[in-house]
């Protein structure tokens, strides 16, 4: 990650969301290895930052194995609620016309 990013920017932060962000619908269900190989993260920073997020309940443990929870749905939902139905037809109206 780039040193340039000012004084506002916290890396733990970026570090956080990078772990969210491996999961995926090809990837659902991840080990602390696979985490760090995806996020770039050290094996050690993946494990604390999924331990956190544990603790957070955005993530679920079961035995080496993480997944997200549905608490993670909190994090989008608040934007999308602030968002206008047309705001949110928009892209699937393009995607019909298109």
């Amino acid at each position: 990650m780039s040193t340039d990013l000012g004084l506002e920017y916290t890396r733990s932060v970026a570090r956080g969301l990078s772990v969210l962000g491996c999961f995926s619908e090809r990837r659902p269900v991840m080990t602390i290895s696979t985490v760090a190989a995806e996020s770039g993260l050290t094996r050690a920073t993946a494990r604390r930052i999924l331990h956190t997020l544990v603790q957070l309940g955005f993530v679920a443990a079961d035995g080496d194995h993480f997944r997200l929870t549905p608490r993670v749905l909190s994090i989008g939902h608040s934007y999308l609620s602030s968002l206008a139905l047309p705001e949110l037809a928009h892209p699937w109206m393009d995607r019909l016309v298109g």
